[in-house]
């Protein structure tokens, strides 16, 4: 059983044309009118220095913790060219999940985490991301 991922058609990025990893995740912050779009970028790209979050087959799940989160935002990019985002098999990452979770809450950010990694590894559901005409059928897809 699926749960549901709590996506928001405004927090759904269609047709960047970001041509690197942080141009994109730079782009994805300044989708979050209530936060800090610096802060956000500072909080995921310490987590990618540990390691990149490009898991494979095009997707990528860049996340991190933040203070004063009352509850956990996600924002999606799905890229049609593809951006270069280090990623265990080396391929073009064209999902993006940006997960941020309020700080002091590690059993959601695991179970987010969990869950977004599994939804992602269904290749139906990719073809199904990728192909969306907008955002609210990506939405939808999550909340499926």
């Amino acid at each position: 059983m699926n749960k549901s991922i709590p996506v928001q058609p405004e927090h759904v990025l269609l047709g960047s044309k970001a041509q690197s990893k942080r141009a994109l995740l730079t782009e994805m912050a300044g989708m979050l009118p209530s936060m800090d779009p610096d802060l956000v970028l500072e909080v995921i790209m310490a987590r990618e220095k540990l390691g990149s979050t490009g898991m494979g087959h095009g997707v990528a799940i860049p996340h991190g913790r933040m203070r004063g989160l009352a509850e956990p935002v996600i924002v999606v990019a799905i890229h049609e060219a593809g951006v270069d985002f280090d990623a265990i098999d080396d391929a073009l990452v064209h999902i993006v999940v940006m997960l941020l979770v309020p700080d002091d809450n590690n059993q959601v950010h695991l179970e987010l985490l969990a869950t977004l990694a599994r939804l992602l590894q269904q290749a139906d559901i990719r073809k199904a991301l990728r192909d969306a005409p907008d955002a609210e059928t990506v939405a939808s897809i999550f909340a499926a």
